[in-house]
């Protein structure tokens, strides 16, 4: 039985991640504990030109979307067990390597009879790198575990889920975005 139902898929400049999942068909993957990321949006009027040229000009960017709009994407932060796709992950940040994928699922848990265990969220981040991993350890009974905490920075990402309709799970529109280079 697994720990969790969320899954971590990794691919990185030195090669896929192997992780330790327990559960049937993500035995390949690494089980997280949580994850979380977020964005900013910051929108500002721009106050640079007067009159009825400079509102013209104000008006034609921001309905062409090329003033005042700024979107900081938050790195994806990830809390997992220390199990042996950390050795890989802890290699990618010592030698620099890029992440070129990071797919997380997180997996609804159904019980009847279809598959107990359906993807419902799906998040995709792509062209990033690790900018930090720390480790905690963390009490678990009469033991301690050794926990890492994962930022990964990235450029694209794409979050798509999953709707029960009826016996039938079906995608909604995704949401994605992609960072303009600076």
């Amino acid at each position: 039985m697994a720990w969790s139902n969320i899954f971590l898929q990794l691919i990185t400049g030195a090669g896929p991640v192997i992780g330790e999942g327990l559960l049937e068909g993500w035995e390949t993957s690494i089980e997280l504990e949580s994850f979380e990321w977020g964005c900013d949006y910051e929108r500002s009027h721009d106050k640079s030109g007067g009159g009825l040229a400079g509102g013209l000009t104000g008006a034609v960017s921001g309905a062409l979307g090329l003033s005042g709009k700024n979107i900081k994407m938050n790195p994806l932060k990830m809390t997992k067990r220390f199990d042996i796709a950390s050795s890989q992950i802890h290699f990618c940040v010592d030698r620099n390597l890029p992440v070129l994928s990071a797919s997380l699922t997180v997996l609804n848990i159904k019980h009847g009879g279809r598959a107990i265990h359906e993807p419902g969220f799906t998040l995709v981040a792509t062209d990033g790198y690790f900018r930090d991993v720390e480790l905690t350890l963390s009490p678990s009974g009469n033991a301690v575990e050794v926990k890492e905490v994962i930022n990964l920075e990235f450029k694209s990402i794409v979050i798509t889920y999953l709707k029960r309709v009826g016996k039938d799970s079906v995608p909604t529109n995704p949401c994605f975005y992609t960072a303009p280079d600076v």
